[in-house]
């Protein structure tokens, strides 16, 4: 089979490439809001349930990133795919952050080999939302096998690793939701069932937040 070699790059296209499975690799090391953030929302002044307030965050934050297929604070994660896209791969759960992106695929015999950013063996664009990457000049990805998660892709993804440029509509989302759960610690209150507030649900729409690449 003929390889095809690319002379020039395809423009930015913002459709996420389908990928079989995404996992996340390393946790944030803070949350986006404080635990001081969240009691102030939820109007306590007490010390008593500060671990649940504080696994509440937790909750609320993976939420909105889950919601809104986003990254708030630095985090890494894997997704793996069949095959290689014939040109750009672009990933979810934005913004791409800096740092070496690592690309393990298999060879047609089986064989694993891979492939880092850090060693100019592909193209980056982080500033892209969302972010991707993509062969060198004139180049294309390699063969692989071919069958299922042949190709892996290991990348950090975030708005910073101590939340301070988190967009403040986020912080708010978290902080709501926070407050919601705090108050509403059953699914299901006497006379009928409550949902999460309805301002909270017009701010998740109207925040601009990873939808625009959906």
């Amino acid at each position: 089979m003929d390889t095809i070699v690319f002379g020039t790059p395809h423009p930015p296209n913002s459709t996420l490439t389908p990928y079989r499975s995404l996992v996340r690799v390393t946790s944030p090391a803070v949350e986006p809001v404080t635990l001081s953030m969240a009691k102030t929302q939820c109007r306590i002044d007490t010390n008593a349930e500060d671990e649940y307030i504080q696994n509440l965050i937790a909750v609320a934050r993976q939420y909105v990133e889950d919601v809104l297929d986003i990254t708030l604070c630095t985090t890494v994660w894997e997704t793996r795919y069949d095959l290689f896209p014939i040109w750009a791969i672009v990933l979810p759960r934005a913004p791409m952050a800096a740092g070496n992106v690592t690309v393990t695929y298999r060879n047609g015999d089986g064989t694993t080999a891979t492939l880092t950013s850090a060693a100019g063996d592909f193209q980056v664009d982080t500033k892209s939302i969302p972010g991707r990457i993509f062969p060198l000049w004139a180049r294309s990805w390699p063969p692989t096998r071919g069958d299922e998660n042949s190709v892996v892709v290991q990348f950090t993804a975030g708005y910073g690793a101590d939340g301070t440029n988190v967009p403040p509509a986020a912080k708010h989302l978290i902080l709501m939701l926070v407050a919601h759960l705090f108050e509403s610690r059953q699914p299901a209150v006497v006379g009928g069932v409550t949902s999460v507030p309805y301002t909270f649900d017009t701010l998740l729409a109207a925040s601009g937040l990873g939808i625009n690449y959906r």
